[in-house]
């Protein structure tokens, strides 16, 4: 039987013992099985030159958990070293990055979808809060609450897994600095808070609510129907009888000023809007400017790093319409329902959604009619914070506006070149005036026809025309400005830097030929000078003959 084919060969790896079982069978006797035990262990520098012969360098996990603790770091401190084991990691670390962080994005949006039903099911209900289908919703949000606190942790692990590959470290405890456990520590707290299930109350009472009328067929959601008479004497798990014996006092008393408090379940469900931050790393990891090896290599190059500011930099120089127009709606449904979940009272309950909506407007404008003016002051800060926001995009909006009506450079050469035409022919045709009119002004004076109308106009006609030769001179003159940008400052720089570059290599070349020249020259002059002491000699022994 083959080794490949026994069902009972167990799972070994190379520095394990390897136990092979060598089964005889024989159709007379009895089956015999024979067991040998051979144990085999390299060192670790042995096994990873054997991998590296065989062509396969990589090591799974689970071989590693299997070594001892110093093979294992000795292990891993070799595999750094090699650059496909190091590519091949950090690929699957960035997978798995990804996966775990869509599944944490999943469970934030599915708990803030969630946390709206039940604030809603609440606002909109004439009975007590704490019913059974509240305490499954609220269940259920603090089960995906649990499991995205887990999910945080891990992912933080990978995130580290990914550091120590990329810069060569064997151990994560090296990475694992003060700064990123404390972002650790406050991702884990944003991701924590949500409604707890229970009732539980906190007033909030405001000294400048706005007086409204009084709703008599209102009930209070957040209290049981005991509780809305006058002989109420318990009240609920953390609120004292005090509370609710000023509250009920302030429903009967129609004259009074209505006090306003924002329960403690929209405290703990508006800090859920913070788990929006995972959508931006979604957007960010799906990026193809993260997923495509090309750009994460020229981005190591060139020491830029791929985080999301980078990333939505490039969105928005790319598609800057689109973008603001999705921040812009994002924020328009969450701070209006916002508004909605905090404005409460006690007369009127919480705000309509038109009136949140409006409210929003005209805080998002900073136009502030005051027709509708929030009653507590979570309210007033969410419509704070509105106004600054609705500032910061004004301010992109008014960038994006701009970008989309400047011209581009072919459009602005074209328009500058048909300016340029039109300039020109504005200046021949006034020009030509001046000229008609002035011989029209010095024949008109020559007769003696200065007082009449005719040369009046004709001289008036003069200096317009004159005026106009002026204008258009100055005109051509702004134009001419504006055909010169940094983009043509920086193309007659270039073009002058090679200009000047080509002339200093013609300068050299030159040089040279000229210290050639000397030199042959000089050989030149050592020959003539050798051809005057032979004809001196020849002259000599001539003479003497």
């Amino acid at each position: 039987m083959a080794a490949a084919d026994n069902p009972r060969l167990p799972l070994t790896s190379a520095t394990a013992p390897i136990v092979r079982y060598t089964e005889m069978r024989d159709q007379t006797d009895s089956p015999s099985t024979t067991i040998t035990i051979t144990t085999r262990r390299d060192s670790p520098s042995t096994e990873i030159q054997r991998r590296n012969k065989q062509g396969n360098s990589t090591m799974n996990s689970y071989e590693l958990r299997r070594m001892p603790t110093q093979q294992r770091r000795f292990v891993k401190k070799t595999l750094m070293g090699n650059v496909g084991y190091r590519l091949a990691r950090r690929k699957e670390l960035h997978i798995e990055r990804r996966r775990i962080n869509d599944i944490m994005c999943f469970l934030g949006l599915l708990g803030i979808f969630l946390m709206i039903i039940e604030n809603e099911v609440t606002f909109n209900r004439f009975d007590h809060k704490d019913t059974t289908f509240s305490l499954l919703i609220k269940s259920t949000i603090t089960f995906t609450t649990i499991v995205l606190v887990g999910l945080v942790f891990y992912y933080h692990r990978i995130d580290l897994s990914l550091y120590c590959v990329d810069n060569s470290i064997d151990d994560w405890r090296i990475a694992l600095t003060r700064t990123k456990i404390l972002s650790i520590i406050f991702e884990a707290f944003v991701c924590m808070i949500h409604p707890i299930p229970g009732h539980f109350l906190v007033e909030w009472s405001s000294q400048y609510v706005k007086k409204v009328g009084t709703n008599i067929n209102f009930i209070n959601p957040y209290r049981s129907t005991q509780q809305h008479t006058l002989t109420s004497s318990t009240a609920f798990n953390s609120t004292p009888v005090t509370t609710t014996a000023q509250m009920t006092t302030s429903t009967i008393n129609a004259n009074d000023e209505p006090q306003a408090f924002v329960p403690i379940d929209v405290m703990l469900s508006l800090p859920m809007f913070c788990r929006l931050y995972l959508i931006a790393r979604f957007i960010m990891l799906h990026s193809h400017l993260v997923r495509d090896a090309s750009s994460q290599s020229l981005g190591y190059l060139n020491r830029v790093s791929f985080n999301f500011p980078f990333v939505i930099k490039s969105y928005i120089q790319q598609r800057p319409a689109l973008c603001l127009t999705t921040f812009c709606f994002s924020i328009f449904f969450i701070a209006s329902w916002s508004m909605r979940a905090c404005d409460y009272n006690v007369k009127t309950g919480h705000m309509p959604m038109l009136d949140a909506t409006w409210l929003f407007i005209i805080s998002f404008t900073t136009i502030g009619y005051g027709d509708i003016v929030p009653s507590t002051y979570c309210g007033r800060g969410i419509a704070a914070i509105t106004g600054i926001i609705g500032v910061f995009s004004t301010a992109l909006l008014v960038a994006v506006i701009s970008q989309k009506l400047e011209l581009t450079r072919s459009e602005k050469y074209v328009h500058n070149f048909v300016a340029s035409i039109e300039l020109a022919k504005a200046h021949k045709n006034q020009s030509a005036n001046v000229v008609k009119y002035g011989w029209k002004v010095w024949y008109l004076k020559r007769k003696g026809k200065h007082v009449i109308i005719q040369y009046i106009q004709a001289q008036r006609k003069l200096l317009t025309s004159i005026h106009w030769v002026r204008k258009i001179k100055q005109q051509q003159r702004k134009l001419a400005d504006n055909y010169v940008s940094l983009l043509e400052v920086f193309n007659v720089q270039r073009s002058t830097n090679q200009t000047t570059d080509e002339t200093a290599q013609r300068v050299v070349s030159m040089e040279r030929k000229v210290e050639k020249m000397e030199d042959s020259i000089i050989e030149i002059n050592q020959g003539m000078i050798t051809l005057q002491d032979k004809l001196n000699i020849l002259l000599d022994r001539t003479t003497q003959r």
